[in-house]
């Protein structure tokens, strides 16, 4: 990029106050002043110290143009107007002025971009390619704690959740670290699937688990669910990837962020055979693990895993070997001519499972992917057709009486459980005012 081209004069209005005034005229009129990057609106005036050069936005271009409550001001202060110089350079323009000026007119100046520690991630459209380099630069010169620009290349991959990427501008740096939920998570940006966008989702669900719960993550990443979950909310968490570079990472952070490995423990395997495994040890020696949530955070493809429960909870030759679990499933929904996202995304779910959820489902909108499509979560117990008969679960939450934190004891697992109440499950916890905005609680004929 020339830079060079950024160098000019331009006059603008400034006014010569008293020192006197200059606090609450700062304070008064602070949205009339000259507005620029690395650029001082009040200066010295060199030819007398108990005065200083006030200088006005740029939109004031003449006197009859100041606003009358600072032309009362003026007048009452006796107080001169005057023309002034200034001397601008690249770094007085910002990220969209430098765009403005060195891409066409017809090219849209991408305005979002997703940050991931020190790196800034891009999806350019195609038309924005040719300038892509230029975009890359602008981003970095205007963004001080971006030290690498990249470009999404390519599709995300099905099985890890990967894709390709193109530095555009800076150092081609891509171990990044990233605070979130109390966690840091530290990780190759082109090894792992990460979106900064989900953070806040995160929190939502997080924020729901009890000390006495135990979760299934099916598809844990680095550990954005797993890692907080325990270090915040005290439960058992078993959490499993197919990518080995995100297990390695995972283990990396739960180390990093001291999280209690004797409640978080951590697979690398295929998610329906994790998920059997825990249910049906290979070893006759221990027990079903008894988990009460199930996250499925895959949205291209979460919701194909269904079968793996549908084939044990709805199996009717056979008692599942646990109490039917609360399934907080991620998915991908098509807009509809009705637009009922909802009820779109349960018949999704149940033309997997073949049967019909329960009516107290609930169904989120987490986020705008395109314009035709919404990611969703969708949250309901899982049905059965044959009920749980082993040996009663009993899940307890132990309070702390120093701190007055609920935590569960290690050997425990979280509110007693029982044949009886097994399929009448019910989500308890309520939304966070966030989710409030959002939710959409379905109801539908049985």
């Amino acid at each position: 990029m020339n830079k060079e081209i950024f160098k000019q004069s331009r006059q603008v209005l400034a006014l010569i106050v008293s020192n006197r005034l200059i606090h609450n005229f700062s304070k008064e009129f602070k949205g009339h002043l000259i507005i620029r990057p690395c650029f001082k609106s009040i200066i010295p005036l060199e030819s007398d110290d108990s005065k200083k050069i006030i200088l006005l936005n740029e939109k004031i271009s003449n006197d009859t143009e100041i606003p009358d409550n600072l032309q009362s001001f003026i007048k009452s202060n006796e107080i001169e107007v005057v023309k002034k110089t200034i001397d601008l350079d690249y770094k007085n323009f910002t990220y969209e002025q430098v765009l403005k000026t060195v891409l066409p007119e017809n090219i849209t100046i991408p305005h979002a971009f997703e940050r991931i520690g020190h790196i800034a991630h891009l999806n350019l459209r195609d038309e924005q390619l040719p300038y892509k380099h230029l975009i890359g630069q602008a981003i970095l010169d205007k963004n001080l704690q971006v030290k690498t620009v990249l470009n999404k290349v390519g599709k995300i991959d099905t099985v890890f959740r990967t894709f390709q990427i193109e530095v555009l501008a800076g150092e081609d740096n891509l171990v990044t670290e990233v605070k979130e939920n109390e966690c840091l998570f530290k990780f190759n940006f082109s090894e792992v699937y990460w979106n900064s966008r989900l953070q806040y989702e995160h929190f939502n669900l997080i924020d729901t688990f009890k000390s006495s719960d135990t979760i299934c993550d099916m598809f844990a990443g680095v550990g954005p669910f797993a890692c907080p979950a325990v270090k915040l909310k005290k439960c058992t968490f078993y959490a499993n990837d197919l990518n080995p570079n995100s297990v390695k990472y995972m283990k990396e952070n739960a180390n990093n962020n001291k999280i209690d490995t004797t409640r978080l423990f951590m697979f690398n395997l295929d998610a329906r055979e994790f998920v059997r495994d825990l249910l049906y040890p290979k070893e006759k020696s221990k027990k079903p693990v008894p988990f009460n949530h199930v996250i499925m955070n895959l949205p291209s493809t979460s919701i194909e895993f269904l079968d793996v429960f549908r084939d044990i909870f709805l199996d009717p030759n056979q008692n599942p070997p646990i109490p039917p679990p609360m399934i907080h499933c991620y998915t991908f929904t098509k807009n509809t001519e009705d637009g009922d996202l909802v009820e779109s995304t349960r018949k999704n779910v149940e033309k997997v499972l073949n049967y019909k959820i329960p009516d107290d489902f609930t169904c989120f909108e987490v986020r705008d992917v395109s314009p035709n499509k919404r990611m969703m979560r969708i949250s309901f117990v899982m049905p059965n057709i044959l009920p749980y008969i082993g040996e009663e679960i009993v899940r307890v939450e132990v309070v702390d009486p120093k701190k007055n934190i609920k935590k569960s004891s290690p050997a425990s697992i979280a509110t007693t459980t029982t044949p009886s109440d097994s399929s009448t499950s019910k989500r308890t916890s309520s939304p966070t005012s966030n989710e409030s905005e959002t939710i959409k609680k379905a109801k539908h004929e049985s």
